[in-house]
Parts: structure tokens; sequence; C-alpha cells
């Protein structure tokens, strides 16, 4: 039996996971997977065979944490595979994740002096999203898919994330997903963020888009940072390079100077417990 048929009873078979983790598994099956061995006989694929193959990825200039997701998503379609009855063993399971390479980025954290400087070489009246990530620890797609109806003010101030808003492919079309690790979670609003959310509010009914696009809708990473011009007030502030999920980095590093439990660090900032 062919890879490609084991393949795709997997993929149909994918349908509970999230929707970005489908995404990528099936990117990685047409990219990398399947034209190196989609049409080989699922029982003649060898350990080595996929060790040549991870070699080759990086070889080509793919970066180690693209083979190893290419890697990880073989190893699941062979697990499917075994778990089918239609060979032993995951071949795949053995083989080392490539290492080297490039080297992860680190985070970047500003202070607070840096932060307000970056927030006013910023344009317009959507700067007020760099305080809102730096300042309440939001990933990006939790502050798009916020509310009106989300603030909460019992025993304080806070917004009570449900959802994430995210983009099909890393790119495309923006839809509506759970949050990161499927728990909703409030996190607090320090008194400088209070008056930027009841500004966004002001006259939306419960169920509007806190932060809403010009046009309406959910408002979209590539186009917010084109609005403020981020690339040039990132280095007009002296921080060149700096990502705007940085700014999340930023709130775990004043919350910790600050004094506060790294625990509860980890809880406001939805982070999985370790």
């Amino acid at each position: 039996m062919p890879l490609a048929v084991v393949a795709a009873d997997w993929l149909s078979s994918r349908g509970s996971v999230k929707r970005r983790t489908r995404e990528s598994d099936e990117a990685a099956w047409r990219n990398y997977i399947e034209p190196r061995f989609g049409n080989w006989p699922v029982a003649s694929i060898t350990a080595a065979e996929v060790s040549s193959w991870v070699g080759s990825l990086v070889a080509r200039g793919l970066a180690p944490s693209t083979a190893t997701r290419a890697l990880a998503t073989l190893r699941s379609v062979l697990a499917f595979a075994v778990a089918e009855c239609r060979v032993q063993h995951n071949v795949a399971a053995a083989v080392r994740r490539p290492t080297g390479g490039r080297v992860r980025r680190e985070g970047q954290a500003l202070t607070i002096e840096e932060l307000r400087s970056l927030t006013e070489a910023c344009k317009g009246r959507y700067r007020d999203v760099v305080p809102m990530l730096a300042l309440a620890g939001l990933r990006w797609g939790e502050l798009a898919g916020l509310r009106v109806g989300d603030r909460v003010s019992v025993p304080r101030p806070g917004l009570r994330l449900r959802r994430t808003v995210l983009a099909s492919g890393g790119g495309g079309a923006l839809y509506v997903d759970t949050l990161k690790n499927h728990r909703a979670r409030t996190v607090p609003l320090v008194l400088e963020l209070v008056p930027i959310v009841d500004r966004w509010a002001a006259g939306k009914p419960p169920d509007a888009w806190l932060f809403d696009a010009p046009e309406g809708g959910p408002l979209r990473e590539s186009n917010w940072k084109r609005s403020v011009a981020w690339s040039q007030a990132t280095t007009a502030a002296g921080q060149p390079g700096f990502r705007v999920h940085d700014l999340r980095h930023t709130a775990a590093s004043v919350w910790l100077a600050a004094g506060a439990d790294p625990k509860v660090v980890q809880r406001v900032l939805g982070q999985p417990r370790r």
C-alpha cells in the first residue's frame, strides 16, 4: 500500500485537531513527504531512508525546525499505519531530529521607558495596541479575538480571553479558534490600559470586536503593522528588528521585575504548566 493512501486516511481522521495544526501537517506532507515517499509502499520505508531524507531537507537549506516538523508529521503518519496494522514498526520513531544550523532567536524585552518611546513612534490611533500587548501579555491572536463583552471588573479590571483569531495558512483568511491550550483565562489590566479599553469599547455592542479593523472585522497583524509604520517606528525608537511578539516578552519582564511570582506570570500568560 503506498504511503499516500495511508496519509490520506490519516489526514481525514484529524478533524478534531486544531485548524493550524492540521494545516501544518498538510503542508509538511504536500511539500516535503509526498515528493519523496508518497508512492513508496509503506513497508518498504526504512529508518535509513528516513534519516537520509531528513538530512537532504537540511542540506537544501531548510531550517532544522522545518525539517523537524516534517519528521514529526511522517512519524504520525507511520504511527497511524502501525495502529491500522499496515506495518509492524514505526521506522521514523528512532530517527533523530536535525540539530545545529540556525540559532533560535531569543526574545527581547523593553523597559517601560523604551516601551513608551516605541508607542509614541507608532502612527495613528492603533498605537494603543502596543501597550495592550506589552502590559497585558497577550498573543496577537488573543488581542485580535477580544470582544467588547470580554471586559470584566471583578475583582479588578481585566479581560476574559476566550478565543483567538488566526490566519489560515499563515497569511490567508482569518478564522476564530480556541485558545492555544483550550483554556479561557483572565488577564488583569493595569491602570494605564483601562482608559484604552474604555475608549475602544465606547458605543459598541458586547459582541463587537474590541480592536476592530478600519473596515470592520478582527484586526490582522500585517495590516496593523503597515498602519502604525511598525518597521520605521522600531527603528526610530532605537529598537530595529524588534518583533511584535517581543511585546509579550516585555510583559513577562516587567511583571517579574516588579516582584510577581513566576508561577503567576506563567498562568497569566497562558503558558503550559511544567
